[in-house]
Protein backbone atom coordinates (compact mmCIF):
# COMPACT_ATOMS: atom_id res chain seq x y z
CA UNK A 1 0.00 0.00 0.00
CA UNK A 2 1.53 3.30 -0.97
CA UNK A 3 1.79 5.82 1.20
CA UNK A 4 -0.55 9.26 1.12
CA UNK A 5 1.33 12.01 2.41
CA UNK A 6 -0.54 14.40 4.62
CA UNK A 7 -1.52 17.97 3.27
CA UNK A 8 0.08 19.92 6.07
CA UNK A 9 3.31 18.19 5.65
CA UNK A 10 3.80 20.50 2.71
CA UNK A 11 3.08 23.59 4.49
CA UNK A 12 5.50 22.48 7.63
CA UNK A 13 7.89 21.83 4.77
CA UNK A 14 7.38 25.98 3.67
CA UNK A 15 7.61 27.22 7.02
CA UNK A 16 11.11 25.00 7.86
CA UNK A 17 12.46 27.12 5.04
CA UNK A 18 11.72 29.92 5.74
CA UNK A 19 13.15 29.08 9.12
CA UNK A 20 16.32 27.82 7.69
CA UNK A 21 16.19 31.00 5.67
CA UNK A 22 15.44 33.50 8.47
CA UNK A 23 19.04 31.98 10.50
CA UNK A 24 21.23 31.81 7.52
CA UNK A 25 21.03 35.33 7.44
CA UNK A 26 24.09 37.63 8.66
CA UNK A 27 23.35 38.49 12.63
CA UNK A 28 22.85 42.21 11.00
CA UNK A 29 20.36 41.32 8.46
CA UNK A 30 18.33 38.83 10.70
CA UNK A 31 17.95 42.11 13.34
CA UNK A 32 16.72 44.27 10.44
CA UNK A 33 14.62 41.80 8.95
CA UNK A 34 12.98 41.38 13.18
CA UNK A 35 13.19 45.08 13.79
CA UNK A 36 10.95 45.63 10.20
CA UNK A 37 8.52 42.65 11.02
CA UNK A 38 7.99 44.27 14.44
CA UNK A 39 7.59 47.88 13.32
CA UNK A 40 5.08 46.53 10.71
CA UNK A 41 2.79 44.14 12.90
CA UNK A 42 2.55 47.16 15.50
CA UNK A 43 1.56 49.58 12.78
CA UNK A 44 -1.30 47.59 11.94
CA UNK A 45 -2.26 47.32 15.67
CA UNK A 46 -2.16 50.87 16.15
CA UNK A 47 -4.19 51.52 12.99
CA UNK A 48 -6.85 49.45 14.48
CA UNK A 49 -9.77 51.37 16.09
CA UNK A 50 -8.96 50.17 19.61
CA UNK A 51 -5.98 51.92 19.80
CA UNK A 52 -7.66 55.34 18.76
CA UNK A 53 -9.53 58.14 21.27
CA UNK A 54 -12.97 57.67 19.57
CA UNK A 55 -13.81 59.88 16.54
CA UNK A 56 -9.82 61.03 15.87
CA UNK A 57 -8.65 59.84 12.51
CA UNK A 58 -5.16 58.16 12.17
CA UNK A 59 -3.85 57.61 8.59
CA UNK A 60 -1.55 54.38 8.23
CA UNK A 61 1.15 56.66 7.70
CA UNK A 62 0.62 58.10 10.83
CA UNK A 63 0.74 54.82 12.45
CA UNK A 64 3.70 53.23 10.91
CA UNK A 65 5.67 56.87 11.70
CA UNK A 66 4.91 56.47 15.22
CA UNK A 67 5.31 52.52 15.45
CA UNK A 68 8.57 53.38 13.96
CA UNK A 69 9.45 56.47 16.26
CA UNK A 70 8.34 54.04 19.38
CA UNK A 71 10.51 51.24 18.72
CA UNK A 72 13.93 53.24 17.48
CA UNK A 73 13.26 55.05 20.69
CA UNK A 74 12.92 58.72 19.23
CA UNK A 75 9.69 60.10 20.04
CA UNK A 76 9.30 62.23 16.96
CA UNK A 77 5.39 62.28 16.74
CA UNK A 78 3.09 63.24 13.75
CA UNK A 79 0.26 63.41 16.17
CA UNK A 80 -0.08 64.41 19.71
CA UNK A 81 0.15 60.97 21.70
CA UNK A 82 -2.09 62.27 24.61
CA UNK A 83 -5.18 63.52 22.58
CA UNK A 84 -4.49 60.45 19.89
CA UNK A 85 -3.97 57.01 21.32
CA UNK A 86 -6.12 55.41 23.81
CA UNK A 87 -4.93 53.45 26.84
CA UNK A 88 -4.22 50.45 24.29
CA UNK A 89 -2.67 52.14 21.78
CA UNK A 90 -0.03 53.64 24.45
CA UNK A 91 0.21 50.85 25.99
CA UNK A 92 1.75 49.66 23.10
CA UNK A 93 3.74 52.61 22.25
CA UNK A 94 5.38 52.20 25.71
CA UNK A 95 5.96 48.38 25.00
CA UNK A 96 7.79 49.29 21.72
CA UNK A 97 10.19 51.63 23.44
CA UNK A 98 11.07 49.06 25.85
CA UNK A 99 11.17 46.86 23.50
CA UNK A 100 13.48 49.23 21.03
CA UNK A 101 15.58 50.56 24.34
CA UNK A 102 16.33 46.90 25.86
CA UNK A 103 16.56 45.09 22.72
CA UNK A 104 14.38 42.31 21.63
CA UNK A 105 17.44 39.54 21.36
CA UNK A 106 18.64 41.05 24.86
CA UNK A 107 15.00 40.50 26.11
CA UNK A 108 15.09 37.48 25.26
CA UNK A 109 18.71 36.82 26.75
CA UNK A 110 17.05 38.25 29.90
CA UNK A 111 13.93 36.32 29.94
CA UNK A 112 15.05 32.38 28.69
CA UNK A 113 18.58 32.48 29.46
CA UNK A 114 18.74 34.09 32.92
CA UNK A 115 14.85 33.52 34.46
CA UNK A 116 14.73 30.23 32.70
CA UNK A 117 18.30 28.87 33.35
CA UNK A 118 18.60 28.00 29.26
CA UNK A 119 22.60 28.45 28.50
CA UNK A 120 22.95 31.35 26.42
CA UNK A 121 25.02 30.11 23.05
CA UNK A 122 27.78 32.12 20.81
CA UNK A 123 24.56 32.52 17.94
CA UNK A 124 22.75 34.60 20.52
CA UNK A 125 25.35 36.37 22.08
CA UNK A 126 26.97 37.79 18.64
CA UNK A 127 23.22 38.80 17.82
CA UNK A 128 22.86 40.78 20.93
CA UNK A 129 26.16 42.65 20.20
CA UNK A 130 25.38 43.65 16.97
CA UNK A 131 21.94 44.68 18.37
CA UNK A 132 23.50 47.07 20.63
CA UNK A 133 26.16 47.99 18.43
CA UNK A 134 29.26 46.49 20.06
CA UNK A 135 32.39 46.29 18.80
CA UNK A 136 33.19 42.67 19.63
CA UNK A 137 30.07 41.84 18.33
CA UNK A 138 28.77 39.73 21.42
CA UNK A 139 28.41 40.33 25.11
CA UNK A 140 28.47 38.41 27.98
CA UNK A 141 25.12 37.15 29.53
CA UNK A 142 26.58 38.90 32.88
CA UNK A 143 26.50 42.33 30.88
CA UNK A 144 23.43 41.97 29.55
CA UNK A 145 21.46 40.96 32.98
CA UNK A 146 23.37 43.14 34.99
CA UNK A 147 22.06 46.49 32.51
CA UNK A 148 18.74 44.97 31.79
CA UNK A 149 18.23 44.47 35.77
CA UNK A 150 19.71 47.64 36.64
CA UNK A 151 17.06 49.40 34.21
CA UNK A 152 14.02 47.29 35.45
CA UNK A 153 15.05 48.54 38.90
CA UNK A 154 15.18 52.64 37.67
CA UNK A 155 11.87 52.00 35.75
CA UNK A 156 10.14 50.83 39.30
CA UNK A 157 11.64 52.93 41.34
CA UNK A 158 11.37 55.98 39.42
CA UNK A 159 7.79 55.11 38.95
CA UNK A 160 7.32 55.16 42.47
CA UNK A 161 8.48 58.45 42.87
CA UNK A 162 6.97 60.00 39.76
CA UNK A 163 3.73 58.31 41.11
CA UNK A 164 3.62 60.78 44.12
CA UNK A 165 4.99 63.93 42.31
CA UNK A 166 2.47 64.27 39.44
CA UNK A 167 -0.21 63.49 41.99
CA UNK A 168 0.86 66.00 44.48
CA UNK A 169 2.39 68.80 42.47
CA UNK A 170 0.29 70.79 40.03
CA UNK A 171 1.49 72.11 36.49
CA UNK A 172 2.89 75.52 35.88
CA UNK A 173 0.11 78.03 35.66
CA UNK A 174 -0.87 79.03 31.88
CA UNK A 175 0.42 75.38 30.87
CA UNK A 176 -1.21 73.61 27.84
CA UNK A 177 -2.33 70.44 29.99
CA UNK A 178 -6.13 69.58 29.16
CA UNK A 179 -7.87 69.35 32.69
CA UNK A 180 -9.17 65.79 31.70
CA UNK A 181 -5.50 64.64 30.95
CA UNK A 182 -3.94 66.59 34.37
CA UNK A 183 -2.71 63.96 36.71
CA UNK A 184 -2.83 66.60 39.92
CA UNK A 185 -5.29 64.92 42.47
CA UNK A 186 -5.87 61.84 40.39
CA UNK A 187 -4.43 58.21 41.31
CA UNK A 188 -5.01 56.58 38.30
CA UNK A 189 -3.52 58.93 35.96
CA UNK A 190 -0.42 59.81 38.13
CA UNK A 191 0.19 56.00 38.28
CA UNK A 192 0.13 55.73 34.59
CA UNK A 193 2.17 59.27 33.41
CA UNK A 194 4.51 58.20 35.76
CA UNK A 195 4.74 54.37 34.57
CA UNK A 196 4.69 55.50 30.55
CA UNK A 197 7.39 58.50 31.46
CA UNK A 198 9.89 56.33 33.51
CA UNK A 199 10.20 53.73 30.16
CA UNK A 200 10.42 56.75 28.25
CA UNK A 201 12.84 58.15 29.58
CA UNK A 202 15.22 55.53 30.75
CA UNK A 203 14.99 54.56 27.49
CA UNK A 204 15.85 58.07 25.46
CA UNK A 205 12.81 58.05 23.75
CA UNK A 206 10.91 61.15 23.98
CA UNK A 207 7.48 60.06 23.84
CA UNK A 208 5.00 61.69 26.59
CA UNK A 209 1.36 61.64 27.57
CA UNK A 210 1.37 64.95 29.05
CA UNK A 211 0.12 67.38 25.80
CA UNK A 212 1.44 68.86 22.63
CA UNK A 213 4.17 70.53 24.54
CA UNK A 214 6.20 67.67 25.77
CA UNK A 215 7.70 68.98 29.90
CA UNK A 216 6.79 72.26 29.24
CA UNK A 217 3.66 72.27 32.00
CA UNK A 218 6.59 71.46 34.08
CA UNK A 219 9.26 73.74 33.32
CA UNK A 220 9.68 75.10 36.96
CA UNK A 221 9.28 71.36 38.49
CA UNK A 222 13.13 71.04 38.75
CA UNK A 223 12.53 67.51 40.79
CA UNK A 224 10.43 66.27 37.65
CA UNK A 225 13.63 67.30 35.27
CA UNK A 226 16.24 66.05 37.32
CA UNK A 227 14.95 62.52 37.91
CA UNK A 228 14.29 62.36 34.13
CA UNK A 229 17.91 63.50 33.49
CA UNK A 230 18.90 61.30 35.95
CA UNK A 231 16.81 58.44 33.87
CA UNK A 232 18.23 59.51 30.17
CA UNK A 233 21.92 59.60 31.56
CA UNK A 234 21.95 56.22 32.39
CA UNK A 235 19.97 55.00 29.21
CA UNK A 236 22.49 56.94 27.06
CA UNK A 237 25.30 54.79 28.75
CA UNK A 238 25.36 52.14 27.27
CA UNK A 239 25.72 48.24 28.81
CA UNK A 240 29.07 48.02 28.58
CA UNK A 241 29.40 51.32 30.71
CA UNK A 242 27.11 50.25 32.96
CA UNK A 243 28.85 46.72 33.54
CA UNK A 244 31.73 48.31 34.14
CA UNK A 245 30.35 50.66 36.80
CA UNK A 246 28.55 47.63 38.43
CA UNK A 247 32.08 45.92 38.58
CA UNK A 248 33.84 48.76 40.17
CA UNK A 249 31.37 49.08 43.00
CA UNK A 250 31.47 45.31 43.56
CA UNK A 251 35.12 46.00 43.60
CA UNK A 252 34.68 48.54 46.22
CA UNK A 253 32.32 46.63 48.63
CA UNK A 254 34.28 43.23 48.28
CA UNK A 255 37.14 44.97 49.05
CA UNK A 256 39.31 43.22 46.18
CA UNK A 257 42.83 43.00 46.00
CA UNK A 258 44.65 45.47 43.08
CA UNK A 259 43.10 48.55 41.40
CA UNK A 260 40.14 48.50 39.03
CA UNK A 261 40.82 49.58 35.46
CA UNK A 262 37.83 50.41 33.17
CA UNK A 263 37.66 49.57 29.92
CA UNK A 264 38.76 51.65 27.24
CA UNK A 265 35.48 51.59 25.63
CA UNK A 266 34.14 52.80 29.23
CA UNK A 267 36.86 55.89 29.00
CA UNK A 268 36.33 57.43 25.74
CA UNK A 269 32.51 56.78 26.00
CA UNK A 270 32.38 58.80 28.89
CA UNK A 271 34.59 61.00 28.72
CA UNK A 272 33.93 62.34 25.26
CA UNK A 273 29.97 62.66 26.12
CA UNK A 274 31.23 64.72 28.99
CA UNK A 275 32.86 67.06 26.70
CA UNK A 276 30.37 67.13 24.13
CA UNK A 277 27.82 68.04 27.13
CA UNK A 278 30.22 70.55 28.91
CA UNK A 279 31.23 72.41 25.28
CA UNK A 280 27.60 72.44 23.61
CA UNK A 281 26.15 73.87 27.54
CA UNK A 282 28.74 76.26 27.35
CA UNK A 283 27.71 77.84 23.48
CA UNK A 284 24.19 77.23 24.29
CA UNK A 285 24.69 79.75 27.10
CA UNK A 286 26.45 82.03 25.17
CA UNK A 287 23.94 81.88 22.00
CA UNK A 288 21.05 82.04 24.25
CA UNK A 289 22.30 85.05 26.54
CA UNK A 290 23.15 87.36 23.62
CA UNK A 291 20.17 86.11 21.44
CA UNK A 292 17.73 89.47 20.19
CA UNK A 293 15.61 86.97 18.05
CA UNK A 294 14.76 83.25 18.53
CA UNK A 295 13.89 80.56 15.14
CA UNK A 296 10.15 82.04 15.25
CA UNK A 297 10.53 85.83 14.86
CA UNK A 298 7.04 86.23 16.06
CA UNK A 299 8.02 84.78 19.84
CA UNK A 300 9.89 85.96 22.40
CA UNK A 301 13.87 84.83 22.65
CA UNK A 302 13.74 82.42 26.03
CA UNK A 303 16.16 84.62 27.49
CA UNK A 304 14.00 87.68 27.36
CA UNK A 305 10.62 85.85 27.95
CA UNK A 306 9.51 87.72 31.24
CA UNK A 307 7.20 85.09 32.13
CA UNK A 308 9.95 82.81 33.11
CA UNK A 309 12.06 83.22 35.92
CA UNK A 310 15.59 83.05 35.99
CA UNK A 311 15.88 80.36 37.26
CA UNK A 312 13.67 78.26 35.00
CA UNK A 313 15.47 79.95 32.14
CA UNK A 314 18.75 78.46 33.09
CA UNK A 315 16.72 75.09 34.16
CA UNK A 316 15.84 74.85 30.61
CA UNK A 317 18.86 75.94 29.04
CA UNK A 318 20.54 72.66 31.13
CA UNK A 319 17.80 70.81 30.65
CA UNK A 320 17.29 71.04 27.05
CA UNK A 321 20.94 70.87 26.09
CA UNK A 322 20.96 67.69 27.77
CA UNK A 323 18.30 66.40 26.39
CA UNK A 324 19.82 66.32 23.16
CA UNK A 325 22.45 63.49 23.96
CA UNK A 326 18.87 61.30 22.75
CA UNK A 327 16.23 62.12 25.24
CA UNK A 328 13.92 64.37 23.20
CA UNK A 329 11.88 65.95 25.92
CA UNK A 330 12.03 69.89 26.11
CA UNK A 331 10.62 71.70 28.72
CA UNK A 332 9.87 75.17 26.24
CA UNK A 333 9.06 76.06 22.87
CA UNK A 334 12.12 75.60 21.02
CA UNK A 335 10.95 77.92 18.37
CA UNK A 336 11.63 80.71 21.21
CA UNK A 337 15.26 79.23 21.03
CA UNK A 338 17.89 81.61 18.94
CA UNK A 339 19.01 79.93 15.57
CA UNK A 340 22.93 79.12 16.57
CA UNK A 341 21.78 77.18 19.15
CA UNK A 342 19.28 75.20 16.75
CA UNK A 343 22.76 74.56 14.16
CA UNK A 344 23.85 73.54 17.82
CA UNK A 345 21.37 71.54 19.16
CA UNK A 346 21.34 69.97 15.62
CA UNK A 347 25.08 68.92 15.52
CA UNK A 348 24.92 67.35 19.25
CA UNK A 349 22.28 65.29 17.76
CA UNK A 350 23.69 64.56 14.97
CA UNK A 351 26.66 62.96 17.19
CA UNK A 352 24.24 61.07 19.35
CA UNK A 353 25.28 59.28 22.51
CA UNK A 354 27.29 56.12 23.18
CA UNK A 355 27.13 52.95 21.25
CA UNK A 356 25.54 49.18 23.21
CA UNK A 357 23.10 51.81 24.53
CA UNK A 358 19.25 53.48 23.01
CA UNK A 359 21.15 55.92 21.21
CA UNK A 360 21.29 57.19 17.97
CA UNK A 361 23.15 59.06 15.78
CA UNK A 362 26.83 58.88 14.49
CA UNK A 363 27.62 57.85 18.31
CA UNK A 364 30.24 60.05 20.58
CA UNK A 365 32.90 57.27 20.30
CA UNK A 366 33.10 58.01 16.66
CA UNK A 367 33.24 61.83 16.76
CA UNK A 368 36.36 60.79 19.42
CA UNK A 369 38.26 58.81 16.98
CA UNK A 370 37.92 61.47 14.16
CA UNK A 371 38.86 64.05 16.86
CA UNK A 372 41.83 61.88 18.31
CA UNK A 373 42.89 60.77 14.30
CA UNK A 374 43.01 64.49 13.57
CA UNK A 375 45.13 65.64 16.90
CA UNK A 376 47.17 62.50 15.33
CA UNK A 377 47.86 63.31 12.24
CA UNK A 378 48.96 67.33 13.49
CA UNK A 379 51.66 65.94 16.07
CA UNK A 380 52.54 63.45 12.81
CA UNK A 381 52.18 60.38 14.90
CA UNK A 382 51.68 56.82 13.24
CA UNK A 383 49.33 55.80 14.73
CA UNK A 384 46.42 57.04 16.76
CA UNK A 385 46.95 56.37 21.16
CA UNK A 386 44.75 57.40 23.50
CA UNK A 387 44.78 56.16 27.19
CA UNK A 388 48.14 54.29 26.45
CA UNK A 389 46.67 52.32 23.89
CA UNK A 390 46.92 52.12 20.11
CA UNK A 391 43.64 52.20 18.05
CA UNK A 392 43.58 50.02 15.17
CA UNK A 393 43.73 51.80 11.74
CA UNK A 394 40.85 49.81 10.13
CA UNK A 395 38.48 51.67 13.16
CA UNK A 396 39.88 54.80 12.83
CA UNK A 397 38.85 54.57 9.12
CA UNK A 398 35.48 53.50 9.41
CA UNK A 399 34.68 56.18 11.58
CA UNK A 400 35.92 58.84 8.89
CA UNK A 401 33.62 56.23 6.48
CA UNK A 402 30.99 56.72 8.99
CA UNK A 403 30.70 60.12 9.76
CA UNK A 404 30.91 61.09 5.74
CA UNK A 405 28.27 58.92 4.97
CA UNK A 406 26.22 60.46 7.78
CA UNK A 407 26.51 63.49 6.91
CA UNK A 408 25.84 62.82 2.81
CA UNK A 409 22.60 60.94 4.03
CA UNK A 410 21.14 63.72 6.77
CA UNK A 411 21.88 66.17 4.21
CA UNK A 412 20.01 64.42 1.10
CA UNK A 413 16.78 63.58 3.47
CA UNK A 414 17.00 67.28 4.43
CA UNK A 415 16.79 68.14 0.87
CA UNK A 416 13.52 65.92 0.58
CA UNK A 417 12.14 67.37 3.44
CA UNK A 418 12.54 70.87 1.68
CA UNK A 419 9.46 69.52 -0.34
CA UNK A 420 7.01 69.77 2.32
CA UNK A 421 7.55 73.20 3.01
CA UNK A 422 5.28 75.70 0.76
CA UNK A 423 2.36 77.81 0.62
CA UNK A 424 1.18 78.86 4.50
CA UNK A 425 4.24 76.53 6.05
CA UNK A 426 7.04 78.64 4.67
CA UNK A 427 6.99 81.86 6.59
CA UNK A 428 6.95 79.34 9.68
CA UNK A 429 9.53 76.63 9.07
CA UNK A 430 12.97 77.11 6.55
CA UNK A 431 15.48 74.67 5.83
CA UNK A 432 16.82 75.00 9.53
CA UNK A 433 14.36 73.60 11.12
CA UNK A 434 14.28 70.70 8.63
CA UNK A 435 17.77 69.62 9.48
CA UNK A 436 16.79 69.49 12.78
CA UNK A 437 13.71 67.47 12.30
CA UNK A 438 16.17 64.89 10.50
CA UNK A 439 19.17 65.40 13.13
CA UNK A 440 16.57 64.04 15.89
CA UNK A 441 15.20 61.37 13.83
CA UNK A 442 18.89 60.24 13.03
CA UNK A 443 20.13 60.89 16.29
CA UNK A 444 16.95 59.03 17.92
CA UNK A 445 16.49 62.07 19.72
CA UNK A 446 12.46 63.28 19.24
CA UNK A 447 13.61 67.14 19.65
CA UNK A 448 11.18 69.09 17.51
CA UNK A 449 10.59 72.79 16.28
CA UNK A 450 6.77 71.42 15.45
CA UNK A 451 7.46 70.84 11.74
CA UNK A 452 6.85 66.88 12.14
CA UNK A 453 3.17 66.97 11.88
CA UNK A 454 3.32 69.08 8.86
CA UNK A 455 5.72 66.77 6.95
CA UNK A 456 3.83 65.01 3.52
CA UNK A 457 3.91 61.29 3.34
CA UNK A 458 7.19 61.40 0.72
CA UNK A 459 9.30 62.89 3.95
CA UNK A 460 7.43 61.22 6.53
CA UNK A 461 8.95 57.75 5.08
CA UNK A 462 12.49 59.39 4.48
CA UNK A 463 12.20 60.11 8.37
CA UNK A 464 10.56 56.91 9.22
CA UNK A 465 14.00 55.26 7.04
CA UNK A 466 16.54 57.78 8.97
CA UNK A 467 14.86 56.64 12.85
CA UNK A 468 15.40 52.74 11.48
CA UNK A 469 18.89 53.66 10.61
CA UNK A 470 19.77 55.75 13.27
CA UNK A 471 18.59 53.02 15.45
CA UNK A 472 20.52 50.58 14.05
CA UNK A 473 23.89 52.79 13.04
CA UNK A 474 25.56 53.36 10.15
CA UNK A 475 28.05 50.90 10.57
CA UNK A 476 25.42 47.99 10.70
CA UNK A 477 23.86 49.26 8.14
CA UNK A 478 27.19 48.98 5.89
CA UNK A 479 27.28 45.64 7.13
CA UNK A 480 23.91 44.29 6.09
CA UNK A 481 24.87 44.96 2.43
CA UNK A 482 28.33 42.50 2.38
CA UNK A 483 28.40 39.36 1.26
CA UNK A 484 29.14 35.99 3.08
CA UNK A 485 32.00 35.63 1.53
CA UNK A 486 35.06 37.69 1.06
CA UNK A 487 36.67 38.54 -2.02
CA UNK A 488 40.56 37.44 -2.22
CA UNK A 489 42.14 39.23 -4.85
CA UNK A 490 45.01 37.27 -6.29
CA UNK A 491 46.60 39.99 -8.46
CA UNK A 492 46.55 43.71 -7.44
CA UNK A 493 47.29 47.22 -9.18
CA UNK A 494 50.59 49.25 -8.76
CA UNK A 495 49.77 52.07 -6.25
CA UNK A 496 50.40 55.41 -7.11
CA UNK A 497 49.54 58.38 -4.73
CA UNK A 498 47.35 61.49 -5.67
CA UNK A 499 47.43 65.42 -4.08
CA UNK A 500 44.79 66.06 -1.67
CA UNK A 501 43.02 68.90 0.30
Amino acid sequence: MKNIKKPFNKDKSIFKKIIQFFFSLSNVKIIFLTYFIVTLLSSLLLISPYAHVEGVYVSYIDALFTAASAFSDTGLVTLVTSETWSMFGQAIIAILILLGGIGIFAIKVYLFNFIFGQKLNIVTSNIVGQERSSKDASLSKKTIIVSVTLIIILIIFASFILSFIFYFQAPDVGSSIKPDNNPYGNVSLSIRFAIFHSISAINNAGFDIIGGDSLAPYYSVYIIQFIFLSLFIVGGMGYPVIFDLYSCIQHKIKKTPGKFSFSLFTKISTLSYLIISIVGLIFAFSFELSAKTSVDGNLVPLWLDDSKDTGSKVMAIFFNTFSTRNAGFSTVNLKQISQPTIILYSIMMFIGSAPSSTAGGIRTTTIALICLSIWSKIRGLPSVRVFNRKLPKDTTETAGIVFSISIFFVLIVSFIGMSSIHGDLSPKFNYLDVLFEVSSAFGTTGLSTGLTSHLNDISKLFIVLTMFIGQLGISSTLLMWKGNKNKQYTIDYIEEDIAIG
